[in-house]
């Protein structure tokens, strides 16, 4: 094992943390689906504004007839406050509660959210954007205009568009208030727009302007937000599809824009990705939604959140999407027969016992959570591969994504016991209390440990990943 690496995972080896009856830590909202997070701090409190994913698990499309709103006070306990549905604008149509978000301005709440319009003054049709007003950031809400704030005429929807019933370039709105009380709303899908907003929050006060990102690699998709750090506006959006999620810094809210870099790469199970900053108690986070959850997929998503860090140049360090997320500590899972191997994943379904690589040092990190609630049951998650789970299929070991149903469950759920060798911990199928995870040379398998070297390649020790 490199011995830079040895350091980072730690000198000391420690039991595995006792599980939980938890999927993971990431997805954060794991009762339903949910998109498109937006996040404001009210009073010590955090509220998430998210859209529920209400699709079929062999739907086609998006449907989304309503919006979630949560609370929490620590970010890791979530509590359902409202359910918003689309209806609030009679105007619009569909199961459209897209992507939207809210922002406190003089004791009042204003959200701007994506719909599906209806105008018979619209020559194209299509999504648009609508604006609520509330004194509550919950409850109250009211179509503060009666109307859309705009219709796709406005804006120059991309030719591929034109070619179906509706355009889609007027969605995913985000409001910025700067520090001089201007306040800015920013939205769009191929093209990103933006306009200031007049004192009354739900109207445009000028034009509205085209952006273009200075040196992009690529093409802008949809998702901006803006936010001011340390005198910096950044400007995070998706790119290209699948999407990736990036960042632009500028001198001003109104650009010019410079391209960056991409903070988060393209996500598993989902095309679309969709982000929130969020600065609470002292700290930077980056909400975001993935297709984690049981039967997920690119029409059922879920929120997860992770860390953001700057660097002291200001850029933006990358973010892996990991399921510990900001609450836990990954595992790396070392074997007692040999103390140079350590339990490794990869991006297919295979696992195996392989020494630590600073190269690929996600490989080998994991979160515990148990998926069926026992004494001492524990399942082991492959940190960057949410949704996944190391289970049992017919004596053999391997990554598989969880299906939502019992049986998955109960084959990837694992007893820890005290170590056969001795010390440390081992893991038995929790069906069948004779079969053991083992290790043999490279592999890592299923069996009965009988002799003493069989008992020390069913014990492993593990030390948390920093």
């Amino acid at each position: 094992m490199p011995s830079s690496l040895k350091r980072t995972l730690g000198a000391s080896l420690i039991g595995l943390l006792g599980a939980t009856s938890a999927l993971a830590d990431n997805p954060a909202i794991t009762e339903r689906f949910s998109a498109d997070p937006a996040a404001i701090v009210h009073d010590g409190k955090v509220y998430l504004y998210v859209g529920h994913d209400e699709a079929a698990t062999d739907g086609d499309f998006f449907v989304l007839r309503e919006w979630n709103i949560y609370s929490s006070t620590d970010l890791e306990n979530w509590t359902l406050e409202g359910e918003v549905p689309r209806t609030i604008f009679e105007w619009a149509e569909a199961d459209s509660a897209w992507a939207s978000q809210a922002v406190e301005h003089d004791g009042k709440f204003y959200w701007y959210t994506t719909v599906r319009g209806v105008d018979p003054e619209d020559e194209l049709g299509g999504y648009t954007l609508g604006v609520a007003v509330s004194d509550d950031p919950v409850t109250g809400w009211k179509d503060a205009l009666g109307k859309p704030m705009l219709n796709p005429n406005e804006t120059d929807p991309a030719p591929h568009m034109i070619e179906h019933s509706h355009s889609w370039d007027d969605i995913d709105p985000s409001v910025f208030i700067d520090d001089d009380g201007e306040a800015y709303l920013y939205w769009g899908n191929s093209h990103l727009y933006y306009a200031k907003l007049a004192d009354n929050m739900i109207e445009f006060d000028g034009e509205i302007h085209k952006v273009d990102i200075q040196n992009m690699p690529g093409t802008f998709t949809e998702a901006p937000w803006v936010h001011e750090k340390n005198g910096t506006y950044y400007l995070t959006f998706a790119m290209n599809y699948p999407e990736e999620l990036a960042y632009a810094t500028s001198d001003s809210p109104t650009g010019p824009w410079e391209f960056q870099a991409v903070i988060m790469d393209t996500l598993e199970d989902s095309g679309t990705s969709h982000q929130a900053i969020l600065e609470f108690e002292g700290d930077d986070y980056f909400i975001y939604h993935t297709a984690a959850l049981p039967t997920g997929g690119n029409f059922r998503r879920s929120v997860s959140i992770e860390h953001l860090n700057y660097n002291p140049d200001g850029s933006i360090q990358k973010i892996t999407p990991t399921a510990s997320g900001i609450t836990h500590a990954a595992q790396a899972l070392q074997s007692v027969a040999d103390t140079d191997e350590y339990m490794r994943y990869d991006d297919d379904a295979s696992v195996a016992m392989d020494e630590l690589n600073a190269d690929d040092r996600w490989n080998f990190q994991w979160h515990l959570a148990a998926l069926v609630e026992g004494d001492n049951t524990v399942s082991f998650q492959p940190e960057t591969r949410m949704g996944y789970y190391l289970s049992n299929r017919d004596g053999e070991l391997s990554i598989q994504r969880h299906d939502g149903t019992d049986a998955f469950a109960r084959s990837a759920t694992f007893t820890q016991v005290d170590g056969l060798a001795g010390h440390g911990s081992s893991y038995r199928l929790l069906d069948d209390s004779s079969v053991y995870l083992m290790t043999d040379g490279d592999s890592l398998t299923l069996g009965k440990p009988g002799t003493n070297a069989e008992r020390k390649a069913a014990s492993f020790m593990a030390m948390p990943v920093e």
